[in-house]
């Protein structure tokens, strides 16, 4: 019985961090307004958590890779469209509907791409973020 509570309680507490850090990003209409510091806050947070609920970093590598697609076809911000980056909400929808331990991920991204959007320094410091999360994902023991 008492693993029991003690599970509801893991479960509740992650739910508030995730609030916690989705309210932290949701604070910034443009990312490029976003200090360093925060961006490691929110990957600290966000990594760790993923790591507990045992995503593996294949799943968040996967994202960073169409990201860095993107950021391929905008020539150092000369061709920047806005579009294109919010099109990755579906992709990372997709990875969340077919692995839901992608879904807090979602949930923290999902504002950060919006904010992302609004410029080629927006979209990178988006870049930064999910390579942040990735790092501290391993710093924490997260694996393949």
């Amino acid at each position: 019985m008492a693993n029991g509570g003690s599970q509801a309680s893991e479960k509740k507490q992650g739910s508030e961090i995730l609030q916690n850090l989705k309210r932290k990003i949701s604070d910034y209409q443009d990312l490029k307004d976003i200090p360093a510091e925060d961006i490691v806050e929110i990957a600290s947070g966000l990594g760790k958590h993923l790591k507990e609920i045992d995503l593996k970093t294949t799943q968040i590598r996967k994202f960073l890779d169409w990201v860095r697609r993107i950021d391929g076809q905008f020539n150092k911000g000369k061709s920047f469209k806005k579009d294109s980056v919010i099109l990755l909400k579906p992709k990372l929808a997709y990875s969340a509907g077919r692995e839901p331990k992608v879904k807090p991920l979602m949930g923290i991204l999902d504002p950060a791409i919006n904010a992302g959007s609004n410029s080629y320094e927006s979209f990178k410091k988006l870049l930064a973020l999910i390579e942040a999360i990735i790092s501290y994902h391993k710093f924490y023991g997260g694996g393949d």
